[in-house]
């Protein structure tokens, strides 16, 4: 079985502090034996993070029509997503036959979809994060899993981390001995979520990183 950390945020965001160096540390102790990057809005940290045991991902914010913005998770990408619209995002996935999901979907607190379009969105993604580990919104996750359940979506699960000492803390697992395999049973639906919610004070790591108060040790 392989355990894959869905939702990793490293230096590279404004708001995250996980440097290569711990993020091998974690893979070592095998806690997990494969991470996605996914940092906001920049593959810059591609370069730096590469490798068997990294997935090429982003979490891209796009906007809708009035102005309101949520969170896609964009994972086994060959270049970074253009556009900033939600369907022009989705066509530059399935041009690059990238796996896309909806990130907290409930989480009103950091960036979800209006509740009104959500269910047309539901129709154009290939899964539902319902397992965020940061998860703010209380039943913000049941409704996620929910969600994905009726809209028969795959279901995947994230701790959503900012400092080295998240990850894992919710994870996928599948039937997979490398990347390439986990791809394909990912698209397939065929994953397992593992682990569940972090202690509430984890939110002071990308807090206190965004003032530029903590700061990563590069």
């Amino acid at each position: 079985m392989m355990k894959v950390e869905m939702h990793l945020h490293t230096h590279r965001s404004s708001d995250g502090l996980i440097t290569l160096g711990e993020a091998k540390k974690v893979l070592k102790s095998k806690k997990v034996d494969a991470i996605a990057i996914t940092d906001h809005d920049t593959t810059s940290a591609w370069k730096e993070f590469k490798g068997r045991q990294f997935i090429k991902g982003i979490e891209k914010t796009v906007e809708e029509d009035d102005g309101n913005k949520f969170h896609l998770l964009i994972y086994f990408l060959s270049s970074g997503i253009k556009h900033n619209g939600f369907f022009e995002a989705i066509d530059d996935v399935r041009d690059q036959d990238a796996f896309v999901a909806i990130a907290h979907p409930y989480d009103t607190i950091r960036k979800a979809p209006s509740a009104s379009r959500l269910e047309d969105y539901g129709r154009y993604v290939d899964g539902i994060e319902c397992m965020n580990a940061r998860m703010c919104i209380p039943h913000g996750n049941k409704k996620a899993l929910d969600f994905a359940m009726r809209h028969k979506l795959v279901k995947i699960a994230g701790s959503d981390a900012h400092h080295w000492s998240e990850i894992g803390s919710a994870y996928v697992e599948a039937k997979a001995s490398d990347i390439e395999e986990f791809r394909k049973q990912l698209k397939l639906g065929r994953v397992e979520m593992k682990g569940g919610l972090s202690p509430i004070y984890v939110h002071t790591f990308s807090t206190l990183r965004r003032h530029s108060i903590l700061k990563p040790k590069l």
